[in-house]
């Protein structure tokens, strides 16, 4: 499982359909539910043509009722699609608006003629883009392509499949949403087309869980330990998230030029038996893989740059209770992450410091920043992020490879951010990452990632175990300058 960019994704040609969910002016009622601070900063500092997806393929023969039904009863499960928002013009506050589960239609528009790949990808890639929006309805559009005779010869595939791409509003979807939707949606196409049972299991609403956040948010005050943590935190760096370790700024004249689009990439790390080995390393030191990650991260950062502290920024998931495990929302908070290596010198040292940070503020996911940071008074962003998931266990993850599952994103704009998403799967451990589109920064990303491999490869090949000597640069590795 990769997480990608739509232009990475090979994606076929043939006959394409827009599936479009609608609902009827007068089925929307007031919900008195809040927003959840996370999606009221979003709906105010949103990035237009931003959003988040999944493509994938069913393997079933392509059926236009069958495909609306599925739509409709993904759409019935999860009342995040079903509620929309709008700031009130004179307050200023946002007020929310649900619809009930027999109220969503879903409306397909088919493209008369076929679609080349390039033509799929512009028309999916505007499409999206100028749709999907936090403050709009509907935000979440789906796709289906159904491949032409070439695209099928070339994909080795089944006989009878096609494609389904969808992207979503982040407020409405977070990574755990992106990935459960491939096995959800083929299980409710098949009960759709054949009348099998979905075995699909009860899920709790992302609009509950936000009013519960909210008032979790409404609680804290300028004195709780979470606020002064946060406080602290930023402190370090002037009241700003910490940034990237090695340089990776674009040194751009004062103008009213939007930032550059971002550069991407998704590399695979490990193989499966790679990954299962370096875990055993891990466990063997009595921690986990997380743990693990991070401690490579902070070998990798003391080997490049000398400094043994690694500082960043870490989103976990909030799904504290069965009914959010299979529920699409955004339920994610972010920790402030610091490891310090000081005298460590070997990979047993660097993962009781990892392991140390991570328990550090492990509850401050549940804390919603975007609260924290208004006590803080900060309009401060992350800009360098770190995410860590094991996606081996999800629902039918043994058949995503086949299925050419991908979680997908937009392109970003920003100058100094850079974000690391690290997955392990039973294909082994992949990292797909964003930052600045400089040469500074290309080439410093490359070099800190390639650096990681040689860590994470050096405990595995290594008989020493955790008392692997690792604070040590490879010479081949330099490191670019502004």
């Amino acid at each position: 499982m990769e997480y990608t960019e739509l232009a990475d994704y090979p994606l076929p040609s043939g006959r394409l359909t827009e599936w479009v969910p609608r609902v009827d002016d007068e089925r929307w009622a007031p919900d008195p539910r809040g927003l959840s601070f996370t999606h009221q900063d979003h709906c105010e500092r949103s990035a237009p043509g931003s959003w988040i997806g999944t493509v994938f393929e069913i393997h079933r023969r392509y059926d236009v009722e069958a495909v609306r039904a599925t739509i409709i009863a993904y759409m019935g499960r999860h009342e995040a699609f079903r509620t929309k928002v709008r700031r009130d013009a004179e307050s200023g506050s946002w007020l929310r608006y649900t619809a009930p589960t027999d109220a969503v239609q879903v409306l397909d528009r088919a493209h008369d003629e076929p679609r080349t790949e390039t033509q799929v990808f512009s028309h999916l890639h505007s499409w999206f883009g100028e749709t999907v929006s936090p403050t709009a309805w509907p935000h979440f559009v789906l796709a289906t392509i159904e491949p032409d005779d070439a695209a099928r010869a070339l994909s080795n595939g089944p006989g009878e499949s096609f494609l389904l791409a969808f992207a979503a509003d982040h407020s409405v979807m977070d990574a755990y949403s992106q990935i459960y939707a491939i096995n959800e949606i083929d299980r409710l196409y098949a009960q759709a087309l054949e009348g099998t049972d979905p075995e699909l299991p009860e899920v709790g609403s992302y609009v509950d869980f936000s009013e519960s956040e909210r008032v979790l948010g409404e609680s804290l005050t300028g004195d709780h330990s979470a606020v002064r943590t946060w406080q602290n935190f930023l402190a370090v760096e002037n009241g700003r998230f910490p940034g990237f370790p090695l340089p990776v700024a674009v040194d751009r004249q004062p103008t009213s030029d939007a930032p550059a689009a971002q550069s991407s990439i998704s590399s695979w790390l490990l193989t499966s038996d790679q990954s299962d080995a370096y875990n055993a390393a891990c466990r063997a030191a009595g921690y986990n893989m997380q743990a693990g990650i991070l401690a490579a991260l902070a070998l990798t950062n003391t080997r490049l740059s000398g400094r043994t502290s690694l500082r960043t920024v870490m989103p976990m998931h909030t799904r504290d209770e069965q009914k959010w495990a299979a529920s699409v929302g955004w339920y994610v908070g972010i920790l402030p992450m610091e490891i310090q290596l000081d005298n460590a010198r070997t990979f047993g040292e660097a993962l009781e410091a990892a392991a140390t940070a991570g328990a550090a503020n492990k509850g401050l996911a549940r804390m919603p920043y975007s609260k924290i940071a208004q006590i803080l008074e900060s309009t401060e962003i992350p800009r360098f992020v770190v995410s860590y998931i094991d996606l081996r266990f999800l629902p039918d993850a043994a058949q995503w490879q086949a299925r050419k599952g991908r979680a997908l994103r937009s392109n970003c704009h920003a100058d100094d951010e850079v974000y690391f998403w690290v997955n392990r799967t039973l294909e082994g451990l992949n990292i797909s990452a964003r930052f600045p589109s400089s040469d500074v920064a290309s080439t410093n990303v490359h070099r800190f990632i390639t650096e990681f491999v040689a860590v994470l490869t050096a405990v595995i090949d290594s008989e020493a175990g955790t008392d692997t000597v690792l604070t040590s640069a490879v010479q081949s590795v330099g490191v670019a300058a502004e």
